[in-house]
């Protein structure tokens, strides 16, 4: 019984050693202590500070391996591609903009001793209270660019801050919604299409809290309006596009004309501010254009400008005309025709529709027979004429001798 004790006594110390001390025994570091991860007041640098592993043998040399996380929680789900050494115990990591994160670090030997590396040991920041979210600026013209947010809690005396190189300046022309602060309009002599600017949005009030921004503007470059001027020489329409002097360089732009020529569209992107088609003179020709900040120039993809107002050049011939024209002239030409040949008819008709003579009595009688002129007889009603009057009673009187000589007296 005693035997069996002592036997069951090993195999626990044996298996405490294993879970407590394996390390040790296996000649692993151990990892360091109270990680801690605090945000930099004054710019958008994590703190990072830790202490010496417990434990660890002064004869041993070794490093810190840091990892960064861009993760809602500890311990991460996804690798990091991210690493950073350090020699001290402390260090820093800047981002472009306060935002969860999370960070492993682990004890390293610093020249490939005969030990192995310790175990990650994580630690997880949240992001500072927000003031404002979706913060995005936009690099609109020469040296101007429009910064624009979205308040999460109203807070009327926002203030912006914006550094470029080592000036800090303040903001002189803010964007707003009625008393709420959404925006701010920059116009500074440093300000470059290809520069970096920091940014902190802060609270005047008793929390003093405070929001930070790194925006790179090569990332954020929206393409001006142009205007398109429309010349013709020889057979040839050439299509200009003018844009601001020294706005970006040139090799950073595209243009993409869109124009339409009697009505077919037309679409072409040229790496030159014009272009040349041939000219139909039958045609009106539409064109507008974008400009495009290319993806040669740092970007993901090709940005498009808004585009320009529409141009025009020439007139449409219709290709019904002659139709149209046909279907107003021909009416016209059938009704003077029809106006002439009645005046015509008119002047004429006599000779075409002679009068036609009366029908004499005796028709008109069979015609308006009455009942004098009908006659019963032969079983049957004949015609009667019906008889003339004529004068009686009429004699010529003998010529006067004393009447023809007043006559001739009186002449």
């Amino acid at each position: 019984m005693l035997l069996s004790g002592c036997q069951d006594s090993v195999m626990l110390i044996c298996f405490f050693i294993a879970l407590v001390g394996a390390d040790s025994f296996l000649g692993s570091l151990p990892p360091p202590v109270n990680l801690s991860l605090s945000w930099d007041q004054n710019s958008l640098d994590v703190n990072i500070n830790w202490r010496e592993p417990a434990g660890l043998d002064t004869k041993y040399k070794v490093i810190y391996m840091l990892a960064i996380y861009k993760e809602q929680k500890c311990p991460p789900k996804n690798n990091t591609t991210f690493f950073k050494r350090a020699k001290t115990l402390h260090c820093q990591y800047s981002v472009s903009k306060e935002e969860e994160i999370c960070v492993g670090i682990k004890t390293v030997p610093e020249n490939g001793e005969n030990k192995i590396a310790s175990k990650e040991v994580y630690k997880y920041l949240p992001p500072p209270l927000a003031l404002v979210e979706n913060f995005k600026c936009v690099y609109y013209a020469t040296k101007q660019m429009n910064c624009t947010w979205t308040v999460v809690k109203n807070t009327p005396d926002l203030q912006l801050l914006y550094k470029i190189g080592e000036q800090t300046k303040s903001c002189m022309s803010y964007l707003s919604s009625g008393h709420i602060k959404t925006g701010c309009h920059l116009h500074d002599k440093d300000l470059t299409s290809n520069g970096k600017v920091f940014f902190v949005i802060s609270t005047t009030g008793k929390n003093n809290l405070n929001n930070k921004f790194k925006i790179e503007i090569n990332f954020s470059v929206k393409p001006p309006k142009p205007e398109v001027h429309i010349t013709k020489e020889g057979e040839l329409l050439y299509f200009q596009a003018i844009i601001p002097r020294d706005f970006l360089a040139p090799q950073c732009l595209k243009y993409k004309f869109v124009y339409t020529r009697c009505n077919e569209r037309s679409e072409e992107i040229t790496i030159n501010s014009s272009l040349h088609v041939e000219y139909d003179t039958a045609c009106m020709y539409k064109v507008r254009v974008h400009v495009i900040y290319s993806n040669y120039c740092g970007t993901d993809h090709d940005i498009e400008g808004d585009p320009s107002e529409p141009g025009y050049y020439g007139e449409d011939d219709d290709p019904n005309l002659a139709f149209k024209l046909a279907m107003i002239v021909t009416p016209l030409i059938v009704c003077c025709c029809l106006v002439a040949a009645l005046l015509m008819f008119r002047r004429i008709k006599n000779i075409i529709l002679p009068k036609i003579p009366e029908p004499s009595l005796f028709f008109k009688d069979m015609l308006n027979s009455t009942s004098d002129g009908l006659s019963k007889g032969l079983g049957g009603k004949l015609y009667v004429p019906v008889k003339d009057i004529v004068a009686s009673g009429v004699r010529l009187e003998p010529k006067s001798i004393l009447l023809s000589q007043n006559h001739d007296t009186c002449i």
